[in-house]
């Protein structure tokens, strides 16, 4: 029986034969696969996270221990156990990702791959010695995302998991809060208390999408203490496969 790793049976683009290991596993009636010890954060369970926090370098939404391979311009992306697809790295069109690990918030402006064929989470990501790149975690229509420690990324260290808000058009933004004026944004910052972070109060990860999406970090009682702005970099309408 094939072990694919895409969801088509059809494969699409530049398909060649290249034998590329990997494990292929069922979360919740959705399957995803792992390369070794290699899987994507966000397909473990809490225990899974718990412990393999501890030991794992700190790719975006990776769980690996050991380094990956470096990205170059091109990279083999596994359909079976026999055959993969050549794709082309853009660094031009990104996608930011994020994730969290019970440690670490972490996040990345990732290089991508255009793809007709629909991976599953975790399929690997190989140079052409074979050796392993990065895994499949997320995508945007048929970008995905490479996780690498290319390009900007950071984390902020909380436990707390990442808050996605979708500002509209024009919303003056201070944390996860919108306001209509510029007033109303000054009236709401004159009346919070100084900033408290410690291991009980852990600061909040914020995720702002929209044209240019931003970064920001808030205490528990609403104060920002950081605040940044991404050009460049799509976060809108990202799926996690």
């Amino acid at each position: 029986m094939s072990k694919r790793t895409v969801l088509n049976e059809v494969y699409k683009g530049l398909v060649q034969s290249m034998s590329i290991p990997a494990e292929l596993h069922d979360k919740d009636g959705k399957k995803f696969a792992s390369f070794d010890s290699v899987v994507p954060i966000h397909c473990c369970t809490p225990e899974e996270v718990t412990e393999r926090a501890k030991s794992t370098h700190h790719y975006c939404d990776v769980f690996t221990e050991k380094l990956l391979a470096p990205l170059g311009e091109l990279a083999y992306v596994r359909l079976d156990e026999n055959t993969a697809e050549k794709i082309f790295i853009n660094r031009s069109k990104r996608i930011l990702m994020v994730s969290s690990d019970g440690c670490l918030a972490q996040w990345r402006c990732a290089a991508t791959f255009e793809s007709a064929n629909h991976y599953i989470a975790g399929t690997p990501i190989v140079n052409k010695e074979g050796a392993l790149v990065s895994v499949v975690t997320a995508k945007r229509g048929n970008h995905y995302a490479v996780s690498t420690f290319e390009g900007e990324g950071g984390y902020f260290e909380t436990s707390l998991p990442w808050e996605i808000v979708h500002p509209m058009n024009g919303d003056l933004m201070y944390g996860d809060k919108t306001f209509q004026s510029r007033d109303e944004l000054r009236s709401y910052i004159a009346e919070l208390s100084p900033p408290e972070v410690s291991a009980e109060l852990p600061v909040r990860p914020i995720l702002l999408t929209g044209a240019i999406p931003r970064l920001s970090v808030i205490t528990q009682n609403g104060r920002q203490i950081a605040h940044q702005y991404l050009h460049g970099v799509h976060a809108s309408d990202v799926q996690y496969l």
